[in-house]
């Protein structure tokens, strides 16, 4: 598993049948042996002798431990299913390695797919882009689709299906793997911003933690950004319409849940000792505990469980939600064509009293150009996120005139809001070490190493591979609350403050250092951590061109903390971490303080230790924002269609005007579930 992702278990429904008008182009299917799990029973498919020669093995084992030390047939169980875990966790590794496969669509297969045309391209196959490809084409519409994915077609990978997985993930092939630049507040240090580059987006690598963030952050949409349409009565529907309850809360409070739906929400279905510890910690503060974050009747304040986005312990993605099912419908006509970047939205009649229209897009596959083309009436539907849609935007001609023309882009329309009010989640840690005596409680503790390869104890992947259950179902981060601190911004009613409680060492003080590092760390001693977020951030970033190269990754301006407020809340979340890891049931747990460090104490230390640690928790969103025509720096109208420019529409979490108070995962979802309406709404209307 940790030592590579190639070995794939597959959860869900077989490929589509050859023949079938659906078609992923790049997509790997490997020939050795594939794990299916389904009802609880795991069964071996596909060929290449690798089951055989597990399954022997195993029994070989135990048959020579029974015969050696005269054991009963329950402790040959034990061995047996032992040896099987041990072996298959082995084989993952040593499969991965030997029987990797390219990635991406060949020129001459994207040649074939670009000969027709197309009702709606779709340039970004993320967490928007394969909501968009299954509502598009669902209900016999006949509407011919096209998803250009500039990364891996692999998102039914064990590297992604597993949520442990994740700590293989960042920095790796299936991550963008961006960095920010010109950082004032953060002690001149970069910031590592991890995007997914494979089908499903980085709803494949983030941490899954599904909240939708309060009432009152969208109706702010509404009432002080004039997005008409986005109140939070009018967005609920759109999360409940794609929502698969599965922890009973469809069931108490269908006001706010739905159950039925693509998109599984469950509990993670583990619970570390040290997480207990947590939740008890918060009470004996008397901190009140909130079993729905996303209960928009009440307030968000509170601490608990977060729910995930998982289906039998199994990674929920966009991917596998909403694309692998459409593409198993023989009735719709679907093309995806993977490792094929856009380079440029084609445009004509730019002079047009109506302005321009999108005609098409240019891309890249197998190392040559290619066009896809809309059919009469059609749209480009951009989902690449708040890096890369403002960057392929500014690439075709639409943003702020000056800095287009400094990169010798003709400039089609000026549009000064492109690429700006970059949001994310700015966060830092409070970190401790366990004492000796507490050995082996820590989620990362239940890791083997086999030839230097970090990889996860073989009992807790047979307990996830026959159950969906154990220490692998969990991204670590699935416990902790929502407060409103002193720093919390006047006139406001809302958390400021969002904490994420981790059973495990921090191994740097940036936390994504640790997810990076923990694979290359031997021996990794036991403790806990508290992550302190600034879940409504006023700092903002923007993005810009390097050059007028595609291939050139866009400067990401983060401006991390440039805002007082931002420090000021995170402050606040360190100085209650504190007290919580002091409080009594912690007592037993409790040893030295690794980050900050105890030495650390006054507020001015701990704004310092903020500015050379803090790091992103994943939530970029805001950069080619919608608002009213009269809003000179809105991108896109409120039904998502840039401004002045026809058959063009952003569709991703580049819309946000601002951002909301939890993860933005969820809040995509619905706001891909509106797009499609609309989108379906105005070709009825044009017909």
């Amino acid at each position: 598993l940790f030592g590579s992702s190639e070995c794939e278990l597959r959860l869900g429904p077989a490929p589509p049948p050859v023949g079938c008008r659906c078609s992923v182009l790049g997509l790997r299917r490997p020939s050795f042996a594939q794990v299916r799990v389904a009802a609880g029973s795991a069964k071996m498919a596909g060929g290449g002798g690798v089951n055989q020669i597990v399954l022997i093995g195993a029994v070989l084992v135990g048959a020579w431990r029974v015969a050696q030390k005269g054991l009963d047939i329950t402790v040959l169980a034990q061995i047996v299913l032992g040896a099987l875990g041990a072996l298959v966790a082995v084989g993952m590794v040593v499969a991965g390695r030997f029987l990797r496969k390219a990635q991406g669509a060949s020129a001459e297969q994207a040649a074939a797919v670009v000969a027709e045309a197309y009702d709606y391209i779709i340039v970004g196959g993320g967490t928007a882009g394969c909501v968009l490809a299954n509502r598009l084409t669902a209900g016999g519409t006949g509407k011919r689709v096209l998803v250009l994915e500039a990364g891996r077609s692999d998102f039914d990978t064990l590297l992604v299906k597993i949520p442990a997985g994740i700590l293989r993930l960042f920095r790796s092939k299936y991550d963008w793997n961006f960095n920010t630049s010109n950082e004032k507040g953060t002690s001149g240090r970069s910031i590592y911003l991890c995007r997914g580059k494979v089908l499903g987006g980085s709803s494949c690598l983030n941490v899954q933690l599904y909240t939708r963030g309060n009432a009152d952050d969208y109706n702010v949409w509404e009432t002080e950004f004039g997005c008409k349409g986005w109140s939070s009565d009018e967005v609920l529907p759109y999360f409940r319409r794609t929502e698969d309850d599965r922890t009973g809360l469809a069931a108490s409070d269908s006001k706010h849940h739905a159950a039925g739906g693509e998109w599984a929400v469950d509990n993670v279905r583990y619970q570390n000792p040290l997480s207990k510890c947590f939740l008890k910690a918060c009470q004996q503060m008397g901190i009140a505990l909130n079993d729905d974050f996303n209960n928009w009747d009440r307030s968000q304040e509170g601490v608990g469980r977060f729910l995930v986005s998982q289906r039998n312990g199994a990674r929920c993605s966009s991917a596998s939600a909403l694309l692998e099912p459409a593409l198993a419908d023989p009735g719709r006509c679907i093309r995806i064509l993977t490792a094929s970047p856009a380079r440029k939205v084609l445009l004509e009649d730019a002079s047009a009293a109506s302005g321009p229209r999108a005609m098409g897009v240019t891309f890249r596959a197998g190392g040559v150009e290619h066009v896809a083309r809309l059919a009469p009436g059609g749209e480009v539907l951009l989902s690449g996120g708040a890096i890369q849609t403002p960057q392929l935007l500014m690439l075709s001609g639409i943003g702020p005139s000056a800095h287009l023309q400094e990169h010798g882009i003709e400039v089609v329309k000026d549009l000064p809001g492109v690429g700006g009010n970059l949001q994310d989640h700015p966060a830092a840690v409070v970190s401790y070490e366990c004492p000796p005596e507490q050995k082996g409680i820590s989620v990362t503790s239940m890791v083997i190493r086999v030839a230097g390869v970090v990889m996860p104890h073989p009992k807790f992947v047979l307990e996830w591979a026959l159950y969906g259950t154990g220490p692998l179902t969990t991204p670590g981060c699935d416990h902790g609350g929502f407060f409103r601190t002193a720093a919390a911004p006047q006139g406001t009613k809302s958390a400021d403050l969002q904490m994420r409680f981790l059973a495990a060492r921090a191994i740097t003080a940036d936390g994504m250092g640790t997810f990076t590092k923990f694979k290359e760390s031997a021996n990794l001693a036991d403790g806990f951590s508290f992550q302190s977020i600034a879940v409504r951030p006023s700092s903002r970033g923007r993005v810009l061109l390097a050059s007028a190269d595609p291939d050139d990754q866009p400067i990401i301006e983060g401006n991390y903390l440039t805002e007082k407020g931002d420090v000021a809340t995170i402050r606040e979340g360190l100085k209650l971490s504190r007290k919580l890891a002091q409080q009594p049931v912690f007592k037993e747990m409790l040893g030295e303080e690794v980050f900050p460090g105890p030495e650390i104490q006054t507020d001015a230390q701990l704004d310092a230790y903020i500015a050379a640690s803090v790091h992103t928790a994943n939530a970029l969103v805001g950069t080619c924002r919608m608002g009213p025509e009269d809003d000179a720096q809105a991108v896109c109208d409120p039904e998502m269609r840039v401004r002045g420019v026809r058959g063009l529409r952003v569709c991703d979490a580049s819309l946000m005007p601002k951002l909301p108070g939890g993860q933005s995962g969820a809040a995509v979802v619905m706001m891909a579930e509106r797009a499609a309406e609309m989108i379906l709404g105005s070709s009825k209307k044009a017909e």
